[in-house]
């Protein structure tokens, strides 16, 4: 289609090169046609066929230039390409102001040739204007504005003295399941202190391993910082300075204390409890559990069947084949653990 529409613009060209500067070209060489020549519908038609002839052949990179362009463009977002055409119509109207001016001048050849070489600079220059400062221009007319771009800052995580002493949370931070700075408040480092000098063995142990998981949380990659502010003067309990702390950063907490969480979800503060977690990634069955598998497919293995559980995990049930497109009672004999996923072996009861 393309090509089809570009052969009708070569064909204006050259009618157009015939009409207007055939006879100039002419006139110059002191060349003088004759009669049944000398009209404008000879000219064009003679104008038609030279420029056919001789740039014809250009066509096929014009199509490819601007397929190519065409791509360029849809790649812009919806105000850059009207930024562009806005930019676009200014160098025209500029093109056919500086024509009018030329006009005046009286000489054909530049009133019919400079405005047509004027139009394809000035527009294209102000297409690219407008495609690359439209952030700039739109920035000019303050009512529009553009909105920037989301600088949503993303909540900061405050970790209580109990999922520290957990110490899962070193791993679930690794694992890259935690986005934002994690926080922690140098009250929550007294107490986990207090806590690993303690006379009390097992309460010292839980506090040097606390402390040995903040130390590799410091050495990790993840943004970890302390907090200083205090709200002794306040509220003496930990748990109450950790509220105070939250709303103070609008940030959340993790821990694994149940009454803390139920307080901060009281008081609209986001919660991430680490037993809510592991509770939501325990699996759906257990080895020796028995239940209805409808099975599928046949599997790879031979006598092997395919079924899958509810949540898509699959279940490869042994001497299975011969029950394919049937609910059977199997029981879990092996849970596989893959980085793809999970694979339950069964047996048929």
């Amino acid at each position: 289609m393309l090509k089809k529409l570009l052969t009708v613009v070569y064909m204006v060209i050259g009618v157009t090169i015939g009409v207007f500067i055939l006879p100039e070209l002419a006139s110059l060489f002191d060349f003088t046609p004759p009669d049944w020549f000398h009209n404008p519908i000879t000219y064009g038609l003679l104008g038609l066929i030279l420029f056919m002839v001789f740039f014809y052949w250009t066509i096929h990179y014009l199509v490819n230039f601007i397929e190519t362009f065409e791509r360029s463009i849809l790649t812009h977002s919806l105000s850059e390409i009207m930024m562009g055409a806005v930019g676009m119509l200014v160098g025209l109207l500029l093109s056919g102001l500086i024509a009018f001016i030329i006009g005046t001048i009286g000489i054909e050849i530049f009133e019919n040739t400079i405005p047509i070489i004027l139009t394809v600079i000035l527009g294209y220059l102000g297409l690219q204007i407008g495609l690359k400062k439209h952030q700039e221009i739109l920035g000019i007319f303050p009512q529009i504005k553009p909105k920037a771009q989301s600088t949503t800052k993303v909540q900061e995580k405050i970790l209580d003295t109990s999922v520290i002493i957990d110490g899962r949370i070193l791993d679930i931070i690794n694992c890259g399941f935690i986005d934002g700075t994690v926080v922690v408040p140098q009250f929550v480092l007294d107490e986990l202190q207090l806590v690993a000098d303690s006379t009390d063995g097992m309460k010292r142990d839980r506090g040097q391993r606390g402390l040995e998981l903040l130390e590799q949380l410091m050495d990790s990659a993840h943004p970890t910082r302390i907090e200083e502010k205090q709200f002794k003067d306040k509220v003496k309990e930990v748990d109450q300075q950790l509220i105070l702390l939250a709303k103070h950063l609008n940030a959340s907490i993790m821990t694994t204390d149940i009454n803390l969480n139920k307080i901060a979800k009281m008081k609209n503060i986001k919660v991430l409890n680490v037993n809510d977690l592991s509770k939501s990634l325990k699996l759906s069955v257990q080895q020796g559990d028995v239940f209805d598998l409808y099975i599928s497919k046949v599997g790879k293995e031979e006598g092997q069947g395919v079924g899958y559980l509810e949540d898509g995990t699959m279940v490869v049930v042994d001497d299975g084949k011969k029950h394919v497109n049937k609910t059977m009672k199997v029981e879990v004999e092996t849970i596989l653990q893959t980085s793809s996923g999970r694979i339950v072996f069964v047996k048929i009861v």
